[in-house]
C-alpha cells in the first residue's frame, strides 16, 4: 500500500507543475453518501459528527483512495440555528440551495451605496431569519452558530487528519478558504438565479455597479476564510464554484460576469494563495477565458470535450474531473475501466492532471460501489508515468 507521504507528494507535485510518479485521483464522495451506505438516516445523522466519522471510517477502510472520502457534513444544525433560507434540509435529509431572492430590484442603490450596511441591516436578517429577531435573541443565534461551527470544525479537522494517516490518504489540503464570483454572489444571496438574469436586461447599469461593489468583499472574504493560513499557492487554495456563467449569453458573460471574477482571482493570487475552481456545467464556449487567469489555476470541469480542454487549458492550468460518475451505476466493470483509460490517455500526458468525476457522489444509491473500487484500482495502475 502506498504511504500517505507518497500520495501527498503526488498532489503537491501536480500543484507545482511537476509531473508526479502517477496520476493522483480525487474521486469525491459526499458525507451523505457515506452515511447512507452505512445505513444511517440523513434526517438525524447529520446533526453532529459522530455518525459522520463512523461512516467515513468504514468507507475509507474499504476503498484505497488517494484522498479521504465521505467526510465533512453539511452541518444542518448551524443553518437551522440561524434560520437559513439559502441552505435548507429537504424531506429526505439532503441539504439543498433553493432559488430564493433576498433583495428587491429597487434596493440596488442601497447595496451600491454601502454594501456592508445593506448586508447587515437587510440581507442577513432576510436570508437568516433568526437574525431578524430582536436583541439579544439575534446575537445569541449568531454566537450559537459560530460556536457550533467552530467546535465541530476543529473536531472534524483533527479526526480527518488522523484518519488520513491511518488509511494512508493524502494530507495535502483540498482547500483552505472559499469565496464566490461577484455575479454569482449577487445571484445566490441577493437576487436569485432568475432575478439576476432578468436584472441584466432591466437594470444593466445597476447590476454592473453592484458586482463591481461586491468584488472587494469577495476578495476580503476569501482571505478571511483562510483563518490566518500562510499563503502558499501549492497547498493553500481558495475555492470558487462557478454557477451563473454558462447560463448567460456570451456578450452578457463578458460584460457582467467575467471582468470582476478575473479581478477577484488575480487579487487572491497576488495575495499568495492558490486557486481552485469548479467550472460547473459546460464551459466549452468559454475555455479561452481561462488563459487570462494566473498560471497553474486548479480547474475542475464537469462536462466538455476532454481533448479540447487538454489542448486549450491543460498547458497553463491543472485539470481535474470529466469522468462521468453515472457510468458507475449503469456500466460494467469493463466499461468503467475502459472509460478511465480513455480519459487518462488524453489527459495524463505532460502531467497537470488529477483524475476525478464530473461531479461528486452525493447519494449512496447513485453508484455501484463495486465499480467504484474497480475504478480506483484502475487509475492507480494505468495512471503510472
Amino acid at each position: 500500500m502506498e504511504s500517505s507521504e507518497f500520495r501527498s507528494k503526488l498532489f503537491t507535485d501536480v500543484l507545482k507543475g511537476v509531473k508526479p510518479k502517477r496520476v493522483p485521483e480525487a474521486c469525491g464522495v459526499n458525507a451523505c453518501a457515506a452515511l447512507e451506505l452505512a445505513g444511517y438516516d440523513l434526517r438525524s445523522a447529520q446533526y453532529g459528527y459522530t455518525k459522520v466519522l463512523e461512516a467515513a471510517e468504514k468507507l475509507n477502510a474499504k476503498y484505497d483512495t488517494d484522498t479521504l472520502i465521505g467526510t465533512w457534513p453539511a452541518m444542518p444544525y448551524v443553518t437551522k440555528a440561524i434560520g437559513s433560507r439559502t441552505n435548507v434540509m429537504g424531506a429526505d435529509g439532503f441539504m439543498q440551495h433553493p432559488n430564493v431572492h433576498i433583495m428587491e430590484p429597487n434596493e440596488y442603490d442601497a447595496l451600491i451605496r454601502d454594501p456592508l450596511k445593506y448586508m447587515w441591516d437587510e440581507q442577513m436578517p432576510r436570508a437568516f431569519t433568526e437574525f431578524s429577531e430582536p436583541w439579544p435573541n439575534n446575537a445569541f443565534a449568531l454566537m450559537k452558530a459560530f460556536l457550533m461551527e467552530k467546535e465541530v470544525g476543529m473536531k472534524m479537522f483533527m479526526a480527518n487528519y488522523e484518519m488520513s494517516l491511518k488509511y494512508n490518504k493524502s494530507t495535502t489540503p483540498v482547500l483552505t478558504g472559499i469565496s464566490r464570483a461577484p455575479f454569482d454572489y449577487l445571484a445566490d444571496y441577493f437576487r436569485s438565479f432568475t432575478g439576476a438574469l432578468t436584472d441584466i436586461r432591466r437594470y444593466p447599469d445597476k447590476v454592473l455597479k453592484a458586482v463591481e461593489t461586491l468584488k472587494p468583499l469577495m476578495v476580503r472574504g476569501a482571505l478571511a476564510s483562510t483563518a490566518g493560513a500562510e499563503p502558499t499557492r501549492e497547498g493553500n487554495r481558495i475555492f470558487f464554484a462557478l454557477h451563473m456563467a454558462t447560463y448567460m449569453r456570451p456578450k452578457d458573460f463578458q460584460k457582467f460576469w467575467w471582468p470582476t471574477f478575473k479581478e477577484t482571482i488575480w487579487d487572491v493570487y497576488n495575495a499568495g494563495f492558490g486557486i481552485l475552481i469548479f467550472a460547473e456545467e459546460n464551459w466549452m464556449q468559454l475555455l479561452d477565458c481561462f488563459d487570462e487567469l494566473p498560471p497553474l489555476c486548479h480547474i475542475m470541469f464537469e462536462y466538455g470535450d476532454a481533448k479540447i480542454i487538454k489542448e486549450k487549458v491543460g498547458k497553463k492550468h491543472i485539470i481535474q474531473g470529466l469522468y462521468p460518475v453515472d457510468l458507475l451505476k449503469r456500466g460494467s466493470k469493463e466499461e468503467v475501466t475502459a472509460k478511465a483509460k480513455e480519459l487518462l490517455d488524453v489527459m495524463a500526458p505532460g502531467g497537470q492532471y488529477i483524475f476525478d468525476f464530473d461531479k461528486s457522489i452525493l447519494r449512496a444509491k447513485q453508484v455501484n460501489w463495486d465499480n467504484f473500487g474497480y475504478l480506483v484500482d484502475c487509475v492507480k495502475e494505468y495512471g503510472k508515468y
